[in-house]
């Protein structure tokens, strides 16, 4: 099973666009890259083993590693984190 974490599961956790294109810039992770394609869960942990890297493994897990937003949109946080 592919283990990613995509765009989706960041916004649903209520990381902001702005914030998310720092984090990847500073990171060496191409912005468009994560948009289309997510980014590998053990890559992630592996640059970032921050609380909200954590946050975001551990949602997309319990969405069992979808690619495909949950119906209606699901969004746990309402402020940009």
């Amino acid at each position: 099973m592919d283990r990613r974490v995509y765009f989706w599961h960041l916004k649903a956790l209520g990381y902001c666009n702005r914030q998310m294109r720092v984090w990847c810039k500073s990171h060496g992770i191409s912005w468009r890259g994560l948009i289309n394609d997510g980014i590998d869960a053990d890559h992630l942990l592996s640059i970032d083993d921050s609380a909200m890297a954590q946050a975001a493994v551990a949602f997309a897990e319990a969405s069992d590693w979808s690619a495909t937003p949950m119906p209606g949109g699901t969004v746990i946080a309402k402020k940009c984190l």
